[in-house]
This record gives structure tokens, sequence and C-alpha cells, in this order.
């Protein structure tokens, strides 16, 4: 069952920060992200058509007739600082993941993401020639 369906994303931020503050109490390079949340979720909120927690650490969202997820990556930004990814997930039995099509590995990569989340998110489709 879906959980946080739709929810503000003061209320996501919330969800997350806990989650990340509660489960890795010790761990700096996994709350690092912590100041990013809310960037990246009122990004989302921007263009998504709706979104829904399926696991405490993931966010799941839709967005141009395609499904995405955001969730911590540990190897983002080299050196195992650790970063947020954006994934699009595949249509199929168990979600299967497609590409990452956006990680963000600093403040000012969410602060981007914040200001044109869609830039990533939409397909390139290479030019038709013209007669």
């Amino acid at each position: 069952m879906s959980k946080l369906a739709n929810a503000s994303p003061e209320f996501l931020a919330n969800h997350f920060i806990t989650y990340l503050f509660e489960k890795y109490p010790r761990n700096k390079h996994v709350r690092r992200v912590a100041s990013w949340v809310g960037l990246i979720l009122l990004g989302i909120e921007k263009i998504a058509t709706r979104n829904w927690i399926p696991q405490d650490r993931q966010l799941r969202f839709d967005y141009g007739g395609r499904s995405f997820k955001a969730r911590f990556n540990h190897k983002a930004g080299g050196k195992l600082r650790g970063g947020i990814d954006i994934v699009e997930v595949l249509p199929g039995r168990g979600a299967p993941e497609g590409k990452t099509v956006k990680s963000i590995t600093s403040l000012k990569d969410a602060e981007k993401f914040y200001k044109s989340p869609s830039s990533k998110l939409v397909r390139r489709f290479p030019r038709m020639a013209t007669s």
C-alpha cells in the first residue's frame, strides 16, 4: 500500500529527515543530504502528477507518462560521499529500474533541480529529417 500519497512537500520532507536521523544517527555521509531534501521535493511537486512512498527511503512520482523514484545512492558524488538519484522505473513486475536520469550530489545540484526539475526527465528524441 502506498504511504503518504500526494502528501505536501513539507510533510514528505519531515518524513525523510526523521528517517535519516533515526536510521543513520552516526553516518554523516548519509545525513548530509538532509539540507537538499526540501529543494528536491519542491522540484518534484512542480512536475509530478502523483507521488507516494513505496518504501520508507524512496519517493516514487509520475511525470510525463513515466514513473520515477528518488532514492539515496551511497556511491553518487564520488569517493562514497553519497547523493540522491532520480531513477526511471520501468513498467513490469517488481518495478524494474531503468537508467539514472539525474544525480544530485550537492546543495547546488538540488537548487538546479528545484529551478528546472523536468530538464533531465524529458525524453530526447532525435530530430526527424525534413524534406
